[in-house]
């Protein structure tokens, strides 16, 4: 690529010695000038260099979603869980629904009364359109050769009229700054804990140098990733149970049937019942790797591995969709959806899944922080589901026929997005309807004593 070395690892193996094992010589990203220097001035925490200042914001956000801190913020996660069932109930049954509005509500409202203290009620929040509409533009800054001015940063003297990237970047800009730093005053100002509250609190006690603006940028980094990520997993999963062998449905079923019964939802306290439930998660993140190709890394200085040369400068990418197809570790039929691949002889005996390769959340010391968070999410999104619905392919309005969902239709960049499709969600029986009806409406819940435990629990 014009000069440049593009090492491209398709095995879990190279993607593990490399990016973990070396991560002192691959922690490191490419120069995107457009994406990160004008368009987000060096703010944004996913591009930036493995330095000490990425070090403090991945140290501050670990300091809240660390495993054990996680486990806090479960109540809301429920909550919110149970306020899918209830929106998919009253407007995705018969026919059907494009249904990604729903699961994007559900993500984001998690998201933003936790960073900020708010909830969203439906996926027409201006808030959370101003957050999708930027998370598009940033998808295509950040495309690894796409834009001649990341290979020739020389071309930004160029006068604006020859380089129209540079409005196009600063307006990002402006409206990311906005955004961002509107929503860390809200968390900061509103009432009940919020991650904003905690980490500003943080920088203040600790004397971190730190200005508002940047930390702003931080939660909006993760804002970002999150929307993205377990939105599509989600998405994922409803493709995976119109297209797939529903043997999966019917064996998640018997599991919840015998768990939980039919007079109360799944709940986390089930989780180490419910393997198979688990084993379905993992396998969503393998057989729709939301990030298919990987966030690029890059090396300053030159290596070798298993006889072959890597150059310094070197962008280095983990083929995310070529690893998890790989049969020697995933096994046979790896294009379909198979959770029992995760689950080995001794899985019954030891309530553990089978320790296979995950992708979905980096590697190394670019290891997403919120992997515990976005599971956590996942988990009982998908637990839920599965007690509460048949899920099934929406319904042409001119035949009443079922309409057709492809499997692998999606959008490229840098998430993977199945193509916008309806779905029908039917509840399994009256007794789920009525479990739906009588605990799943929590609009008019007051969210903050969530909140304020949650400031309990993380101050033991």
């Amino acid at each position: 690529m014009l000069g440049q070395s593009v090492i491209i690892l398709s095995t879990s193996q190279a993607a593990h010695d490399l990016l973990a094992k070396r991560g002192a010589t691959f922690s490191d990203r490419p120069r995107l000038f457009l994406a990160s220097e004008l368009a987000l001035k060096g703010m944004n925490v996913l591009l930036m260099q493995y330095d000490e200042r990425f070090r403090l914001h991945q140290k501050l956000e670990n300091s809240v979603l660390n495993q054990r801190a996680a486990t806090a913020y479960l109540p809301f996660q429920e909550m919110e869980s149970k306020q899918l069932l209830f929106d998919l109930l009253q407007n995705a049954g018969g026919a059907g629904t494009v249904c990604h509005g729903y699961f994007e509500r559900t993500t984001a409202s998690i998201i933003f009364a936790l960073f900020y203290g708010f909830r969203l009620k439906d996926s027409k929040d201006p808030t959370l359109l101003k957050a999708l509409a930027l998370n598009d533009d940033f998808s295509e800054f950040v495309r690894v050769g796409a834009h001649m001015v990341d290979t020739f940063p020389a071309l930004n003297n160029l006068p604006s009229f020859l380089a129209p990237w540079k409005a196009k970047a600063e307006s990002h800009w402006t409206r990311q700054r906005i955004l961002h730093v509107g929503n860390l005053r809200r968390g900061i100002e509103g009432a009940g804990w919020t991650f904003s509250k905690h980490l500003y609190k943080t920088l203040k006690d600790e004397n971190i140098d730190m200005s508002t603006e940047e930390l702003a940028f931080e939660f909006g980094t993760l804002v970002d990733a999150a929307l993205d990520g377990t939105t599509e997993t989600l998405m994922w999963f409803v493709v995976a149970c119109i297209t797939q062998n529903r043997d999966f449905i019917d064996k998640a079923r018997k599991d919840l049937d015998s768990v939980v019964g039919r007079g109360r939802l799944p709940t986390f306290e089930d989780r180490p019942k419910l393997l198979y439930i688990s084993a379905i998660v993992e396998e969503m993140m393998r057989w729709r790797p939301v990030g298919a190709g990987g966030v690029p890394h890059f090396t300053k200085t030159e290596s070798t591995y298993e006889g072959y040369r890597i150059p310094a400068g070197s962008v280095v990418l983990a083929n995310h969709w070529a690893i998890t197809r790989e049969e020697g570790v995933f096994g046979p039929d790896v294009d379909s959806f198979v959770p029992e691949r995760w689950l080995g002889a001794e899985s019954l005996e030891t309530k553990e899944l089978k320790n296979l390769p995950v992708v979905g959340f980096g590697y190394g010391r670019r290891i997403c922080p919120g992997r515990h968070f976005a599971r956590n999410i996942v988990w009982i999104a998908i637990a839920r589901l599965l007690w509460a619905f048949d899920i099934e392919a929406g319904l042409s309005e001119e035949t009443g026929e079922p309409l057709f969902v492809d499997a692998v239709a999606s959008t490229d960049g840098l998430v993977m997005r199945p193509l916008p499709f309806k779905a029908s969600f039917k509840p399994r029986g009256p007794w789920a309807r009525d479990v739906i009806m009588r605990e799943c409406d929590t609009h008019g819940e007051d969210f903050t004593t969530i909140l304020d435990q949650i400031a309990a629990d993380l101050s033991k």
